[in-house]
């Protein structure tokens, strides 16, 4: 591994970050912290019409939610600030000026017309439209003219000819001939610079020593390695992250799941499974393991170990991921975790009530997969007044009447119980049962929907103890009273 690796994340402040983007900036956090480096964040705003400071504090808070902090960048500062691309006109600009005294690049005094005809031409042809780099051999007369018209030139890199490539970190040596690639716009008619010339510049000037992003990029690369060689600068090295796919191995979509970080969030998943989940999407241990943390990641990723196929998005095992993780939690964890989900379901829960909170999510901690189930899981021990729907007992074995009887028996039993505890609970309705003559699940699972209101819930003896005595006396009485109504 290179020591002190100067990597950067550098999206656009268009939205939350994308999954895409997020594990992007994972895999280049963990290379900055298993080298001893620095991360940089690095917002790319040049879309003005799109871009807002609400949006640039998205990403801050998607990459904070992760924990992926950034050592340099707009609201932290550095050394080779300014972070915000917008800010950063000066240094494109010197080296778009560059570029045109060494007459790698030109003024393009075509116009829109001139270029559209062209590509038609070109499409009736059977060829690929692509621009043909006319504009270099306008003379001096017609750019004079066009001049005059009010014509405003964009600038274009000329691309020339030659082998140009470079040595991906994931997928090895790429190499393309410069003549496949278009004379390309670095900077449009107003001097702003566009994508490829403002990374070239922005990364040159922050001394980023390695690129790593995904494989759609490696079109731009080739570009970019091409502004490299004529400004004479030293290109970083880059590596490019397989595509993510759905199941169908198509591009991801948003029914796929592909979607911002704030929506996995609000949806209840964790960002330590968000995290797992992310590495795996392209990347292998070498062994059987799944579950890592981010400190265990910077100790295990490396590129070397990044697969060259493209990643299939599987949402089950993110699901996967998140319910590990929930269980792993200690209480104190994953009660601070769900608090927040609790109450935004409707459960009142105040501050005299956090150990029963605790106490009642402990018992749901095996049957929670997301955050947001334990509003559902967990209402009937915060519901004052659970009615319970008696008919969701099946009376096969013994009626309504003898139902009801029954319960009257377990309330006295209740009433009387000097330890409400969980052994002690059991003690009482096993002992019950047997002296009725009842199977046990047949005095059960009255009782269990008589306190809950539900048939599925966490085992009932548990379940009553931590509902407390008082509870179980007043929601017995009302399953008893329906019955008997």
């Amino acid at each position: 591994m290179t020591s002190g690796m100067r990597v950067r994340m550098a999206p656009s402040p268009t939205g939350d970050i994308h999954i895409g983007n997020a594990r992007t900036a994972l895999m280049n956090y963990l290379l900055a912290r298993q080298s001893g480096g620095t991360f940089i964040l690095r917002v790319e705003d040049t879309d003005r019409e799109r871009s807002d400071a609400q949006k640039e504090a998205g990403i801050y808070d998607g990459l904070r939610w992760l924990s992926l902090d950034w050592d340099e960048g707009p609201n932290v500062g550095g050394p080779y600030g300014p972070y915000r691309q917008s800010e950063r006109h000066d240094v494109h600009r010197e080296a778009i000026e560059a570029l045109l005294a060494s007459d790698a690049a030109y003024y393009d005094y075509t116009t829109a017309e001139e270029r559209a005809a062209e590509r038609e031409a070109q499409i009736a042809r059977g060829q690929t439209p692509r621009y043909s780099g006319s504009g270099r051999s306008l003379t001096s007369a017609q750019i004079a003219e066009r001049q005059a018209a009010g014509v405003v030139p964009a600038v274009r890199f000329a691309s020339g000819s030659g082998a140009v490539g470079f040595e991906d970190g994931v997928f090895g040596p790429l190499e393309t001939d410069a003549s496949e690639i278009e004379d390309f716009v670095i900077a449009r008619g107003d001097g702003t610079a566009l994508y490829n010339m403002a990374v070239v510049a922005d990364d040159h000037s922050m001394a980023i020593t390695h690129v790593v992003r995904g494989a759609d990029h490696t079109s731009n690369t080739f570009r970019q390695v091409l502004l490299y060689r004529a400004l004479g600068w030293e290109p970083p090295n880059f590596a490019h992250l397989p595509l993510l796919l759905n199941k169908r191995r198509q591009k991801l979509s948003k029914r796929d799941g592909s979607q911002w970080l704030g929506e996995y969030r609000a949806q209840g998943y964790l960002p330590e499974a968000v995290v797992n989940f992310m590495v795996f999407l392209g990347w292998s241990p070498g062994d059987e393991r799944e579950l890592f943390s981010l400190d265990e990641l910077v100790d295990e990723f490396s590129l070397e170990r990044v697969n060259r196929a493209d990643a299939v998005y599987d949402v089950q095992r993110l699901d996967h991921f998140n319910g590990v993780w929930l269980r792993r939690f200690d209480m104190d964890t994953l009660a601070e975790r769900a608090l927040p989900f609790a109450r935004a379901g409707g459960l009142p829960v105040d501050e005299t009530q956090q150990d029963y909170f605790q106490q009642a999510l402990a018992l749901e901690q095996e049957r929670i997969s997301h955050l947001t189930d334990v509003p559902d899981m967990m209402g009937f021990f915060f519901d004052k007044d659970l009615d319970p729907d008696v008919e969701l007992i099946r009376f096969r074995r013994h009626d309504r009447a003898e139902t009801a009887a029954a319960l009257k028996t377990v309330e006295g039993l209740v009433r009387e119980l000097p330890e409400f505890s969980i052994g002690a609970i059991e003690t009482m309705l096993r002992g019950l049962a047997e002296r009725l003559g009842w199977k046990t699940g047949d005095l059960f699972m009255p009782i269990r929907i008589a306190v809950t209101g539900r048939r599925a819930t966490p085992p009932l003896f548990e379940t009553m103890a931590v509902l407390g005595r008082e509870r179980c006396l007043v929601r017995l009485q009302r399953a008893r009273a329906k019955l008997t109504a």
